[in-house]
């Protein structure tokens, strides 16, 4: 039985599951550590995918398109569920809306077709930069640590200004090309 569908069910798993973990997040009382280990688990289906695919020689365009929806997914509506139980405090929303705004223009310039957009280095380090930082906001409070928590806002930004300078990275790119004489 051949299982190259295995890596986009994780990937489409991880989709649904994203929003079970913001519905933990809000739902868990501070000091339950279940947000966290659901976060920390949904998260690591993002290597386990990858590494299905490969391992079953079941790389997809599905797969690929589908992979970083899937985190901008975890990421952006676990970082909205902290926003929300911060009260929308500035210093968790900016950052949030960063990284959100940044994740919805990526996503729309590769759904045009002419439009190609690699996945950069620094890109992916700016994804496990959130992912850290929004694990670290989630355990926070279980831990009742304060210094935990300033060190996931500290990521957050860090991941903020990471988004901001990758899409533009991505615009100068864009730009770049549209500027080159097709033939």
């Amino acid at each position: 039985m051949r299982l190259s569908w295995l890596p986009n069910a994780l990937t489409l798993a991880r989709c649904g599951l994203a929003f079970v973990v913001a519905g933990l997040t809000l739902e868990a009382p501070d000091t339950s550590f279940l947000p966290l280990v659901a976060f920390v688990a949904v998260a690591l289906t993002d290597f386990l995918d990858g590494w299905a695919a490969r391992w079953l020689k079941a790389v997809s365009e599905l797969g690929a398109f589908l992979d970083p929806i899937a985190d901008k997914l975890l990421v952006g509506l676990s970082l909205l569920a902290l926003s929300f139980l911060q009260h929308w405090a500035i210093l968790i929303l900016v950052p949030t809306v960063i990284i959100i705004l940044r994740d919805l223009i990526a996503t729309g310039l590769r759904l045009i077709p002419s439009v190609e957009m690699p996945v950069s280095k620094i890109a992916k380090w700016k994804t496990a930069i959130e992912m850290i930082g929004i694990g670290a906001l989630l355990a926070a409070p279980a831990f009742a640590s304060t210094q935990i928590w300033n060190a996931g806002l500290v990521l957050i930004w860090l991941a903020a200004l990471l988004s901001v300078y990758t899409l533009g990275l991505y615009l100068g790119a864009l730009i770049a090309e549209t500027k080159r004489p097709h033939q």
